[in-house]
């Protein structure tokens, strides 16, 4: 497996109980290749200062339109790759 670089191009935020989908661009050898994976989700603590008061849900990785993304790729066959982070469950 290696990594490369790649490319948010669009984001399908479907709701607060369904993930979102990432699309992103990525290139090996001069050939682009474009891949789209639900974010995973994690549980973070809300805080009233010190004080824990409830979880909110955040994905996993940051991901925004035209950021950057590591892509971990198959050297074999570049198409088959997901995004390095993004291991787990879609919902937590």
């Amino acid at each position: 497996m290696k990594e490369t670089n790649g490319i948010v191009i669009d984001l399908k935020i479907k709701g607060i109980d369904s993930p979102t989908i990432a699309i992103v661009e990525y290139e090996v050898e001069g050939k682009k290749y474009t891949i789209q994976e639900s974010l995973k989700l994690e549980s973070k603590a809300i805080k009233l200062g010190f004080l824990p008061i409830g979880q909110k849900k955040v994905p996993k990785i940051k991901c925004e339109k035209g950021g950057k993304v590591v892509v971990v790729y198959d050297s074999k066959k570049p198409q088959k790759a997901y995004l390095k982070g993004n291991e787990g469950k879609v919902n937590c």
